[in-house]
């Protein structure tokens, strides 16, 4: 979920999202069950919608403001009649305003241009990708014979991770994804956590190392290491040069499933246990615990989803781990401490940003 830099506590963000949903139940109310029902199974609509703005460059053009469809269409060489109609549905799925023959992106669909400062383009281009409705797809089939193999798997026959090294573009896609969402959630989690003021933090699978340039920022004493692939260090180099911390940050090779070899006063684990079986993420802890000084922490950050609540947005990224990863599932903070107690790391304090959770443990 795109966090502000402030945001209210948990509970207060779940009463939020238990009203919102209790007001659609009202708003559901005033029509034919079956109703209802056909609007929500035009989720695939709406999402290819959002990718297909992205993808043919319309919402950075309506980002400007109110534009004429007809001449927006020859500026994108796209088929004006076609272009129109697909702008139309936008409207119906609140994505666009429309007013004639102008158009121009709402306040929900802002979000879908680049130049917004909270964007999430690369997210709904990679959501509406054409290999993850092939995942889903899959999703009977895992309900008759479970979790694993994922969607993901049983569509392509490789993982996830494992189709994306070998598709560069798409590759590129998620990464960018990725990126997009940890900037947005980044002022929130360098806000919830008593960060050292000195020592080493440690980032593994960090990405360019945008989260721990946060992090760094506010606390100039402290140096960081960034663990990840030599592809996507070399990518980082120009990010936190950029930000005056390349002398403060050593990138250093890794693999969470191989060595993960780097002392370090606290390791970040953010999205990655998500990504996971719970045995998986056992040996990712063991492996770690195992570079891990006597008395340092570990943070696992992950969305918070209790067992039997259903969250709006939880839920459904839960059920893209499902789909996508081998055994992927967000969890509780009683079941990331279960997940630490087998890895020989002793549990320790729950914090919140959003509808995140950070999850503290230590070796003993």
């Amino acid at each position: 979920m795109p966090l502000p830099e402030i945001v209210p506590p948990y509970p207060v963000i779940q009463a939020a999202l238990r009203l919102r949903g209790r007001l659609l139940d009202l708003v559901d109310r005033m029509l034919p069950a079956e109703g209802a029902l056909w609007d929500l199974t035009a989720g695939l609509q709406r999402a290819k919608l959002a990718g297909a703005l992205v993808d043919s460059g319309l919402a950075d053009a309506l980002g400007e403001g109110w534009q004429r469809v007809d001449e927006l269409a020859r500026e994108l060489e796209l088929e004006p009649q076609v272009t129109f109609r697909v702008l139309r549905a936008a409207a119906a799925a609140r994505l666009v305003r429309l007013r004639g023959e102008r158009a121009r992106l709402s306040r929900i669909g802002a979000p879908l241009a680049r130049s917004h400062s909270a964007s999430i383009a690369s997210w709904a281009s990679y959501l509406a990708a054409p290999a993850n409705a092939r995942g889903y797809e899959q999703l009977t089939a895992q309900l008759a014979a479970g979790a694993e193999p994922s969607g993901h798997r049983r569509a392509f026959g490789d993982s996830i991770w494992e189709y994306l090294a070998e598709h560069p573009a798409q590759e590129a896609r998620f990464a960018a994804a990725m990126r997009e969402m940890t900037a947005i959630d980044v002022p929130a989690l360098a806000r919830a956590y008593p960060w050292p003021d000195s020592g080493v933090i440690c980032d593994v699978a960090g990405g360019i190392g945008t989260l721990l340039a946060a992090i760094l920022a506010r606390r100039p004493a402290a140096r960081g290491i960034l663990l990840d692939a030599p592809e996507v260090l070399a990518q980082a180099e120009a990010f936190l040069a950029a930000r005056g911390l390349a002398g403060q940050v050593e990138r250093r090779p890794g693999n969470l499933f191989g060595e993960l070899d780097a002392r370090a006063e606290l390791y970040i684990l953010k999205w990655i246990l998500h990504d996971w079986s719970d045995a998986a993420c056992v040996g990712i802890l063991r492996r770690l615990r195992a570079s891990m000084p006597s008395g340092s922490r570990v943070l696992v950050i992950d969305q918070h989803q209790e067992p039997t609540v259903p969250s709006p947005i939880t839920s459904m990224v839960d059920l893209h781990m499902l789909v996508e990863c081998e055994g992927g599932r967000e969890r509780s903070p009683a079941e990331v401490h279960e997940l630490m107690r087998e890895a020989g790391l002793q549990p320790g304090p729950v914090r919140h940003a959003g509808l995140h959770m950070l999850v503290e443990g230590r070796a003993p």
